[in-house]
């Protein structure tokens, strides 16, 4: 399985001038991507932190 994850300047759920998105995280899993808002973006690393630190992965 291919897994990316990353830093995304542009979102374009997002209402701002010019329509250029905001700063938010991307994740790519087999070939399909998502572009998150920062408030996913924000419940899905702290889901992440989680569960790494459950397995001794996070301190």
């Amino acid at each position: 399985m291919d897994v990316e994850f990353g830093r995304s300047s542009f979102y374009s759920g997002c209402q701002t001038p010019a329509g250029l998105g905001q700063d938010s995280i991307y994740l790519t899993v087999g070939g399909k991507t998502v572009i998150m808002d920062l408030a996913t973006a924000k419940r899905f690393v702290e889901a992440a932190i989680s569960v790494g630190q459950y397995h001794g992965l996070v301190e």
